[in-house]
């Protein structure tokens, strides 16, 4: 770690830069950012063009005034490494089938846009979408094609410098790293926003170690877990600790048997019914009141009553959306209401949201392809399914995938690009023929 850091001096002095240009000189954030992405280009720096570009999205998620700059040249920067993608795309490899399956959903999302009540907003969110998925994975190939296992090293270990700075933001600056009772947030939005990034961050960096179990040593993966573990603990996001069992469960069992690991999994699905009734008593029962926080589980959070409301206006469009941002435009028109009643925020359900978005038929388009990519991720790594199955819970509650310039959907890009691309797999595929 220690290493790792120094190696890369020059790049976190260049993040550093950012944070004080971006906090202190005003515009001229405009200026410096885009000027280094360029340079970051020109000498090939694949990977911290994509960190920093990684670190802008963290920063744009926190809703401290001072870190605002950005969320505003987030979206520069994006446009930015995309038109530097397609002035270069012959030196760039396509990241397997990713976008070719999603394209009935962006055909979907894009047809929606002739209902839509936000057409200039729905139209770039849409825009950004897709640009995310033919991009990113993309730029993730090429990185590894430059770097080999390094990348992997350098990925994981910028994970743990962001969430070591997150817990000594706990003890130097807490009015702005601790909210909603003392919980962690470090520099996310909110405590939640953390919990999922460790959670995500956690899947990535054990398919890592799964795939490639010589690249850390045994005290560097317990660096690893453990700095990934205490903040996620200390955000005190009880959907995201359940997500995480329900990975680490089914990861045991997928790794002794697929088939076992799906009779469990379906097992799950059965007793789901049972738990979510009796949910109240099995944390009593447990003592477990005070890090569940059971009196906000009682009354919902807001969520029941977010879903509802969404579930009445899904009834309006339900075989086609108004498309991408009809769910924010929704529950902005209708704040009062719903402050009335006891919700503050959005939908707080992924599925729900593409549904209100895209209709039935993009929820179908967009789920389909999401299950088949990881079907096809099962062939290289029995923690697939289980990866697939705790982001699938975590979206229940969360809106994080159904928006691409965000921390989390960045991280899921790279846990499905690892777990599908050919190129992470070649050396296996190698080996492989060199036994036979």
């Amino acid at each position: 770690m220690i290493q790792y850091l120094k190696e890369n001096i020059q790049f976190f002095i260049l993040l550093l830069i950012w944070l004080v240009v971006g906090r202190y000189a005003g515009p001229v954030y405009y200026a410096l950012i885009p000027v280094s992405i360029i340079l970051l280009k020109n000498n090939e720096s694949y990977l911290e063009l994509f960190l920093g570009f990684w670190f802008i999205l963290i920063l744009s998620d926190n809703l401290t005034y001072s870190w605002i700059f950005a969320k505003k040249i987030k979206d520069i920067y994006f446009l930015l490494i995309a038109i530097l993608f397609f002035l270069d795309i012959k030196n760039f490899q396509s990241s397997s089938e990713l976008f070719k399956r999603f394209i009935p959903f962006f055909v979907i999302t894009v047809s929606t846009l002739a209902y839509s009540e936000t057409l200039v907003v729905s139209a770039q969110k849409t825009l950004s979408y897709v640009l995310f998925f033919l991009v990113i994975p993309t730029y993730i190939v090429k990185i590894y094609q430059k770097d080999g296992e390094l990348f992997f090293r350098k990925i994981v270990f910028f994970i743990l410098t962001i969430l070591l700075v997150c817990l000594i933001l706990r003890f130097v600056d807490a009015g702005n790293a601790v909210s909603h009772g003392g919980r962690l947030r470090g520099l996310f939005g909110n405590p939640n926003g953390l919990g999922l990034f460790c959670m995500l961050t956690f899947l990535l960096s054990y398919l890592i170690i799964h795939l490639r179990p010589n690249l850390f040593s045994k005290n560097e993966k317990r660096l690893i877990y453990f700095l990934i573990l205490l903040p996620l603990f200390m955000s005190g996001s009880r959907n995201v600790a359940t997500a995480l069992m329900l990975f680490l469960v089914l990861g045991a069992f997928y790794k002794m048997s697929p088939f076992l690991g799906f009779i469990i999994f379906l097992t799950f699905i059965v007793l789901y019914e049972m738990i979510d009734t009796n949910y109240i008593y099995i944390i009593k029962t447990l003592g477990l009141e005070s890090f569940f926080r059971l009196g906000t589980i009682e009354v919902g959070g807001g969520r029941y009553i977010a879903w509802k409301f969404a579930w009445e206006q899904i009834q309006h469009n339900f075989f086609l959306g108004k498309g991408i941002a009809f769910d924010e435009y929704i529950m902005r028109k209708n704040y009062g209401l719903l402050s009335r009643l006891g919700h503050q925020g959005g939908v707080h359900n992924s599925y729900l949201i593409f549904w209100l978005n895209t209709g039935i038929i993009g929820v179908l388009a967009y789920f389909g392809a999401f299950v088949i990519t990881f079907i096809k991720g099962a062939k290289n790594s029995v923690l697939s399914f289980p990866i697939m199955f705790s982001v699938m819970f975590t979206i229940n509650f969360e809106p994080w995938i159904a928006a691409s310039l965000n921390p989390l959907t960045i991280i899921l890009m790279l846990i499905i690009a690892v777990l599908t691309d050919d190129i992470f797999h070649k050396e296996k595929v190698v080996l492989n023929e060199e036994k036979i």
